[in-house]
């Protein structure tokens, strides 16, 4: 389809303001230093994120930063499978704390995003 071949060479050579990211995703000081030093990230929360590119705001001040990350992976446990997966010990009970008994929690892959923001 010629419509779709004209929107994907667009889209390779396309770089967007990185004031224009409408999705925000709230990142701790560390974290943030992560990403900028080594180029990827994790985060754990119990609110479910789609993939795509988040702008970063900085959790410890309320700030935007001026880098973009990438959620390029998902994974998601309850409390009950990590600990028969892991052990009672490994567990940080409190990552469940906002998280209702047997539902789940989420594990996210970050990259810092290069390619789509200028």
């Amino acid at each position: 389809m010629i419509i779709a071949d004209v929107l994907n060479e667009t889209t390779l050579t396309f770089r967007l303001d990185i004031e224009r990211i409408g999705n925000t995703l709230d990142l701790d000081e560390f974290k943030i230093k992560e990403a900028r030093e080594q180029g990827k990230s994790t985060l754990i929360s119990s609110r479910f994120f789609n993939k795509g590119v988040y702008r970063v705001r900085n959790t410890n001040n309320g700030r935007l930063e001026t880098i973009a990350v990438n959620i390029d992976k998902i994974g998601a446990v309850t409390y009950e499978g990590l600990v028969k997966e892991l052990g009672e010990g490994c567990v940080d009970k409190s990552l469940w704390k906002d998280v209702n008994e047997g539902e789940v929690i989420f594990f996210y892959s970050l990259k810092l995003e290069q390619d789509f923001v200028k």
